[in-house]
């Protein structure tokens, strides 16, 4: 497990612990609660002069 862990570079306590199912796996990422947010971000980097 030592071998494996240090060629994906993450620690052994983590690739056991998803091995075993104990952690859950991530949510899908919702672009559409960014559609709010982007309007408001493109304003402030247009404003920025580079």
């Amino acid at each position: 497990m030592k071998a494996v862990a240090q060629t994906l570079g993450v620690s052994r306590s983590n690739l056991h612990d998803r091995l075993s199912g104990r952690t859950k796996p991530r949510r899908r990422y919702h672009k559409a609660q960014d559609a709010a947010v982007l309007p408001l971000i493109t304003t402030l980097v247009a404003a920025r002069p580079t």
